[in-house]
C-alpha cells in the first residue's frame, strides 16, 4: 500500500495556513490525493476531482503555465478533454484573466474584493450557467505554475474563508504540481530548461558569484583554445646495445663449462662456455696416425717408382692431412670467446653442463657497455606525427629520476601487432654519453617532441579522433 512521507517543511506549512483543525485536515487529504498518483496529469486528475468533491463543487479545472501562456491539464470527474471545445477554451482564457493579474479572481465579487477585471470570468458564467466561480494562482517560490478554476451553483457562493482556504491549497499543493511536472519532462525539455534557467542567472540580477565563476570558466576556455604547447608523443621505449653479437656453437658437440650467464660483464677475449675435447683428441690421434701411415706407404710406392699407387697413396696422405687440419681446427675452437667488452644480455647454461649442442646454435648473446639504442614502440594512431631528427626525453623504470635526450634516428615502416595494438619500431640515439648505471634490456617510457599545438588539441585530440572513425565506421 502507498505511504505518503511528507517533508518537515512541508507539515510546517500546512500549520500555518491551516486556521482550524477541519483545514488543516482537508488540507492533508487534498496534498494525499496529489502525491498519491505517479505521474503529473494523473495527479492533476486525482486533486481536482478530490476538490471538487470536498468543496461540493460543479467543476474544477487545473492549468499549467508555459512561457506566460495557460494550457489546461485537467478537468474534475473528466479523464479526456479536447483543447478545441469550447469550454476548454473559455475556461483557459478566464484562468489567463487570473495569470494576468497574479490575484485571486471571484465571481460574483466579495464587497472588499478590489476592482478587477473579470470579463473572461463573466462570460464563463454566462456560457455555462456558473452560479458562483473563482479561479487562484498556484505559486511556487513566487512564481505563479498554473491556476486553479472552481465553479459553483448560485447557492454557494465564494466567502472570505473559502478564499483563505484555496489560498491555504495554493501554497502547498504549487510546489508539488511543479515537482512533479518537471519530472514528468523528458531529458530535452530538462536540460533546455536548465539551460534557460542558468542563462536567467547570468544575465539577470543577483547571483555574483556564479556570474564571477562563469566568467572565470570562460576566461579559462578561451585561454585552453589559444594558448599553445608542447605535443609528445608517448611509447614504452626498451634500451638494446648499439651492437649485439651472438655468441655461437662452433660444431656439434657436448657443453663442458659454462662460466657466464645474461647479466655478467665479460672482456674482450673472455672464455663464455668450452665444448668437450675429448673425441676430437681422439679424431685427431687417429688421423695423425693415418698420415703417417700413409706417409710410410707413399715412401715405399715411391721407391717402387710405380706410378699408379704412387697416385693413390698421395691422395691418401693428402685426405689424413685435410682431416688432421680439420680436428686440429675444431680442437683450437673449443672455447667460445666473448668478442668484444660488454654484457652478456641472453644465455644461461649454467644448470646444462653435458647437454648437446646442435652447430651454429646460439649459446649467448653480447652487447657492448657504453654504445646503447633506443626502440620505441609508437602506437599507429601517433606514428604520422614523428620523423627523424626529433627530439625527446627518456625515463627508466629503473632510473625514475633521471630524464636522457634523445634523437630520432629511423622510422621502420612495418608495424607489429602486439598487446591487441598496432605499433611501430622507432630506433633513436642517446644525445649524451650514457651513465654506467645503463644496461641493455632496461625499459621505461619515451615522449617524442612532435612540435606546439593548442592545449586542447593535446587533451582531446584521442578522444576526436576515435569518436571520428567509430563516426565513420558507422555510416553507411
Amino acid at each position: 500500500m502507498h505511504q505518503t512521507v511528507l517533508p518537515a517543511d512541508l507539515l510546517t506549512t500546512l500549520t500555518a495556513k491551516a486556521q482550524t483543525a477541519e483545514q488543516l485536515q482537508l488540507l492533508l487529504e487534498l496534498l494525499s490525493s496529489a502525491l498519491g498518483s505517479a505521474g503529473h496529469n494523473a495527479a492533476a486528475r486525482a486533486f481536482v476531482t478530490e476538490l471538487a468533491t470536498r468543496l461540493h463543487c460543479d467543476r474544477v479545472s487545473l492549468g499549467t503555465v508555459t512561457d506566460g501562456r495557460v494550457t489546461l491539464t485537467a478537468l474534475s470527474h473528466n479523464t479526456t478533454f479536447s483543447a478545441k471545445t469550447n469550454l476548454v477554451q473559455v475556461i483557459v482564457a478566464a484562468m489567463e484573466e487570473s495569470l494576468d493579474q497574479r490575484q485571486v479572481v471571484v465571481v460574483p465579487p466579495l464587497p472588499t474584493t478590489p476592482t478587477q477585471i473579470r470579463r473572461a470570468h463573466d462570460e464563463l458564467v454566462r456560457q455555462f450557467n456558473s452560479g458562483a466561480l473563482c479561479s487562484v494562482p498556484l505559486l511556487d517560490d513566487g512564481c505563479v505554475i498554473g491556476v486553479l478554476t472552481l465553479e459553483r451553483g448560485a447557492e454557494q457562493l465564494f466567502d472570505r474563508s473559502m478564499l483563505d482556504l484555496l489560498e491555504a491549497v495554493s501554497a502547498v499543493v504549487g510546489p508539488i504540481f511543479e515537482l512533479k511536472r518537471r519530472d514528468a519532462r523528458w531529458l530535452g525539455g530538462k536540460a533546455w530548461e536548465s539551460f534557460r534557467a542558468q542563462v536567467a542567472k547570468l544575465v539577470g540580477p543577483r547571483h555574483v558569484g556564479f556570474k564571477l565563476a562563469t566568467l572565470g570558466l570562460a576566461g579559462l576556455t578561451a585561454f585552453l583554445c589559444l594558448a599553445t604547447g608542447s605535443y609528445r608523443v608517448t611509447a614504452k621505449t626498451v634500451l638494446e646495445g648499439a651492437v649485439q653479437q651472438a655468441a655461437v656453437a662452433p660444431f656439434q658437440g657436448f657443453l663442458e663449462t659454462a662460466s657466464v650467464r645474461a647479466g655478467d660483464e665479460v672482456r674482450a677475449g673472455q672464455v663464455l662456455a668450452t665444448l668437450q675435447d675429448h673425441d676430437l683428441k681422439l679424431e685427431q690421434l687417429r688421423w695423425r696416425s693415418q698420415r703417417d701411415q700413409s706417409a710410410k706407404e707413399y715412401r715405399q710406392v715411391l721407391a717402387e717408382r710405380d706410378a699408379a699407387k704412387v697416385e693413390i697413396k698421395a691422395a691418401e696422405v693428402a685426405q689424413a692431412e685435410a682431416q688432421l687440419a680439420l680436428a686440429t681446427d675444431k680442437l683450437s675452437r673449443t672455447q667460445i670467446i666473448a668478442p668484444f667488452a660488454g654484457v652478456v644480455v641472453s644465455g644461461d647454461w649454467s644448470q646444462r653442463l653435458g647437454s648437446p649442442v646442435e652447430e651454429g646454435q646460439v649459446l649467448f648473446e653480447v652487447a657492448p657497455l657504453h654504445d646503447y639504442r633506443l626502440v620505441l614502440q609508437v602506437d599507429d594512431r601517433d606514428i604520422a606525427g614523428v620523423k627523424s631528427g626529433q627530439a625527446g626525453m627518456l625515463l627508466l623504470s629503473s632510473l625514475p629520476h633521471d630524464e636522457l635526450p634523445f634523437t630520432v634516428t629511423q622510422l621502420t615502416p612495418v608495424s607489429t601487432a602486439k598487446e591487441g595494438r598496432n605499433s611501430f619500431r622507432v630506433e633513436a640515439q642517446l644525445t649524451q654519453p650514457p651513465s654506467a648505471r645503463l644496461r641493455p634490456a632496461m625499459e621505461g617510457v619515451g615522449k617524442i617532441t612532435v612540435g606546439d599545438r593548442s592545449l586542447v588539441w593535446i587533451w582531446t585530440h584521442d578522444v576526436a579522433d576515435w569518436a571520428r572513425l567509430k563516426l565513420w565506421a558507422f555510416m553507411p
